[in-house]
């Protein structure tokens, strides 16, 4: 890598024998660059991945990664939870819901742009919770929706 800045970074995890090595170093137009190498027991060469990406989008290529492996299962591994798996798209997922983000769900869905899928992305959570939230606070009807 070719960072030339003093803010890199190197780690190393070695697990049932592969070791992986990530490197990362900021650049001067404010991007991280990103190297993984890969070997098994015996050094042999297993992967090599390297880019840049925004410093900022760091967070959501790790999210990235863990729906992959979340999807694809892991042999001799567990998989997520449906929780974790739900949390990772909708951060909010199975988290109890406070009195500030029942109050925010009503002011929103009195607005005229208020759906379903409008709440949802608001409020970090599946459009399906949003709608059993909707019922339990006798919202009926969004101004965004055809009467039933």
């Amino acid at each position: 890598m070719d960072g030339g800045s003093d803010n890199a970074l190197r780690v190393q995890l070695t697990q049932h024998g592969r070791c992986y090595e990530l490197s990362a170093s900021g650049l001067a137009d404010g991007r991280l660059a990103i190297e993984v190498n890969g070997s098994d027991a015996d050094g042999a060469p297993l992967a090599v991945l390297s880019g840049s990406l925004p410093a900022a989008d760091l967070g959501l290529l790790a999210d990235l990664m863990e729906l992959v492996r979340a999807r694809r299962g892991q042999a001799g591994g567990s998989r997520i939870s449906v929780v974790e798996q739900q949390r990772l798209e909708h951060a909010e997922a199975y988290c109890g819901w406070t009195d500030e983000q029942d109050e925010k769900l009503q002011q929103l869905a009195g607005r005229p742009d208020a759906s379903v899928k409008v709440l949802a992305a608001a409020l970090d959570r599946s459009e399906g919770a949003i709608r059993s939230r909707l019922r339990r606070l006798r919202i009926d009807k969004l101004p965004h929706q055809a009467p039933q």
